[in-house]
């Protein structure tokens, strides 16, 4: 196995933006030089670690229900336009097709900002009686939005992968348990998986997805203070059933219009928090579940005559490890050991197996975590106990990440404090739910949710109700 040749770093986590830029490039995340802005390049190790995210979310969404669709990438502009909060929520975004070669189109085409209105459109011919409900599907793609902002990998972008989820329910009641079960489900990818701490917040009506009654959003916390949406959950009650005519015959014969909900995780922003949050000085920290790798085995030789045993010794171990579905690689390459220890901490891997001579002699194994650096020795017969080192590590880096997350929780009874904590973390503050005091506290951050208890307005002192409020990316 031959590395390419990694730069000696020059930043701390630290000093965090240039960390980030130097990790995704080092560890082979994405390339940001591709000649137009905010389009990255996907290389190997990000890549693999997105379809290790898309995997696992697709799994768990179609166990709920939900069937896998494709839908194409180009929405008429007349369909686009339907719903029309929704697409003046996004009209300064839109990537416009206009032209086939030199022949003008008749009808302008967008390259998908949002899938809802060219899935709606065929949910209206799909949904007929209310045994077609509830409906749900998902499907993995990417979207286009001309972002006006300053572009950052992965944070934000003009091209972007993620999974949308979109469902039609018979009544108000069932779309607020799906609503429950997404939460569910995505809990799941982001605690789970990536062993990551998050708020759910309802978004106020300024900060709603364009055409909904609700939006509950996925926040955390990165590093640096700031917050980071990893994704969204919408309920969009009657408003494009309405626009789109999607009806269904009750059992009484009656026509209905349906109720909608929809959802997403950004794949570049997850991938973003992870790693941020979990990243050290090294390089990448990866939760075991979500590495692309989980093992690496180096071979430690000091005399020649000792390869072939050795090397032997590090194929049994491997052996035994791919029998437990543990994604594990030899690396058998010329450079020096300090070398491969150095390229796979800053790939993040689980653990580190070195096999020399001495446990080559005594059936021994030294295992190394990335992210204690402890060191343990076992032996070969105890290869299973792999595993629970794994469990170890995840429960290890989720309650780490837990415990930065709930240090960066303030309180601020005045506006002067709020200055005080803004980009520190999450602020919890009063507001009276006045326009006039939202722009005031929006000088120093933005608002995340509207379902606090009752507090005074950090602005006018007036009666409100406890908010969170943050900088944001």
């Amino acid at each position: 196995m031959k590395h390419r040749e990694t730069k000696q770093k020059k930043v701390r986590k630290e000093n965090l933006s240039d960390w980030y830029h130097w990790i995704l490039e080092e560890a082979d995340i994405v390339d940001s030089r591709y000649s137009i802005k905010g389009m990255l390049v996907y290389k190997k190790w990000g890549l693999l670690i997105i379809r290790e995210m898309q995997r696992y979310l697709e799994s768990l969404l179609e166990e709920s229900g939900h069937e896998p669709t494709l839908f194409p990438v180009l929405i008429p502009e007349d369909i686009l336009g339907k719903e029309t909060q929704h697409i003046a929520g996004f009209e300064e975004q839109v990537f416009w097709v206009t032209h086939a070669g030199e022949n003008k189109l008749e009808r302008k085409l967008a390259l998908r900002p949002t899938s809802e209105t060219s899935i709606y459109e065929m949910f209206r011919l799909w949904i007929r009686s209310h045994t077609d409900l509830p409906l749900k599907v998902h499907q993995s793609c990417a979207v286009y939005r001309y972002e006006t902002k300053h572009t950052r990998p992965l944070i934000r972008g003009r091209e972007f992968l993620w999974n949308e989820g979109h469902a039609a329910h018979a009544d108000k009641e069932d779309a607020k348990k799906n609503i429950l079960e997404i939460q569910d489900i995505y809990g799941k990818l982001i605690r789970e998986l990536l062993c990551m701490p998050f708020l759910i917040d309802r978004r106020p009506d300024w900060d709603r997805f364009p055409g909904a009654d609700d939006t509950y959003a996925f926040d955390t916390i990165m590093p640096d203070g700031k917050t980071l949406q990893i994704a969204t959950v919408h309920d969009l009650g009657q408003n494009f059933s309405t626009v789109f005519d999607i009806t269904y015959e009750d059992s009484e014969g009656k026509h209905q219009h349906i109720y909608q909900t929809s959802y997403g995780p950004s794949f570049g922003r997850l991938l973003a928090a992870l790693i941020s949050i979990h990243g050290d000085d090294r390089g990448l920290v990866l939760p075991p579940k979500i590495a692309p790798l989980q093992v690496i085995i180096i071979p430690i030789i000091f005399k020649e005559s000792d390869t072939a045993e050795i090397m032997e010794y590090a194929k049994k171990i491997r052996k035994k490890l791919d029998s437990m579905d543990v994604r594990t690689e030899i690396d058998a390459g010329e450079e020096r050991p300090g070398a491969k220890f150095y390229y796979w901490e800053m790939k993040g891997v689980p653990l580190r197996l070195e096999v020399g001579p001495k446990d080559l002699k005594e059936k021994k194994i030294t295992v190394v975590r990335r992210d204690t650096g402890d060191k343990s020795t076992i032996a070969f017969d105890e290869v299973d106990d792999v595993c629970k080192i794994f469990e170890d590590m995840s429960k290890d880096l989720g309650e780490k990440a837990e415990k930065g997350f709930n240090g960066k929780m303030f309180e601020a009874p005045a506006l002067e404090d709020v200055g005080k904590y803004a980009g520190k973390g999450v602020i919890k503050i009063g507001w009276c739910g006045r326009k006039a005091c939202a722009e005031e506290i929006g000088g120093y951050v933005s608002i995340l949710n509207v379902d606090g208890d009752p507090l005074e307005c950090v602005v006018c002192g007036d009666k409100g109700q406890g908010v969170r409020a943050a900088k944001t990316y």
